[in-house]
């Protein structure tokens, strides 16, 4: 089932999100804390989405992101979508969009924006994405 993350949540979503970045491709060893900065830092943004998909009383999945005002037309920016690694590609990050695209059209929002590294593209394809002109650039100091 897929409802909107609240305050009480934020642990069991932290938790779930490290979980995800553990395995290939990634290996990135989050701590919970470090997690649940990250969980709290996304909501914040200004009119933030977060979902979770839960089974059981467990997250399996989430996604969290926020609006983008833009000169003629909202973006909604997703931050973060993942899934634990015992159920993915079983439809949860799918349906996790659908969900996302029902409640963004409710707010007249038709594009939806995300980073991606090429591991994940062929997901994001099926799931009606494109690759949009812009790269993204990075310094680090």
């Amino acid at each position: 089932m897929i409802t909107q993350i609240n305050q009480n949540d934020i642990p069991a979503v932290a938790q779930a999100l490290a979980k995800s970045y553990s395995e290939e491709p990634w290996n990135e060893n989050w701590s919970q804390e470090k997690a649940e900065r990250r969980v709290k830092g996304i909501l914040a943004n200004f009119e933030s989405i977060g979902l979770k998909y839960e089974s059981d009383g467990n997250i399996l999945g989430g996604l969290l992101g926020f609006v983008d005002p833009y000169a003629e037309e909202d973006f909604f920016f997703v931050s973060e979508i993942f899934v634990i690694p015992e159920n993915k590609k079983q439809g949860i990050g799918s349906a996790l969009l659908f969900e996302l695209e029902k409640l963004l059209k409710q707010r007249n929002i038709s594009v939806i924006q995300l980073n991606s590294i090429n591991y994940n593209q062929n997901f994001y394809e099926k799931n009606g994405f494109q690759k949009d002109s812009v790269d993204v650039m990075y310094k680090r100091g």
